[in-house]
């Protein structure tokens, strides 16, 4: 279910239809993502999971730059629990 979520995010930020995510995929060769849509990515992704809230002075592109990374967080935040039910 986050997959999904990720893959619905990154379809707003880069405006075409995202999916296939691995958790190999890196998020910023694949997606052509500067900072800047980085950020836009993460607002989105919070908007598809309820709860995931991102500190954007604690977090940065680099620890979320393999989908696997990015899941493995969100899964600590929010628990696994509430995942299910994305």
């Amino acid at each position: 279910m986050i997959f999904k979520a990720i893959e619905t995010a990154l379809s707003e930020v880069t405006e075409r239809q995202v999916s296939g995510l691995t958790p190999e995929t890196e998020l910023d060769k694949a997606f052509d993502l500067d900072s800047y849509m980085f950020v836009q990515f993460l607002l989105a992704l919070e908007d598809q999971i309820e709860g995931l809230q991102f500190d954007p002075d604690a977090i940065g592109q680099q620890e979320f730059n393999r989908a696997a990374s990015l899941v493995s967080h969100i899964e600590d935040r929010i628990g696994a629990r509430q995942v299910e039910h994305v």
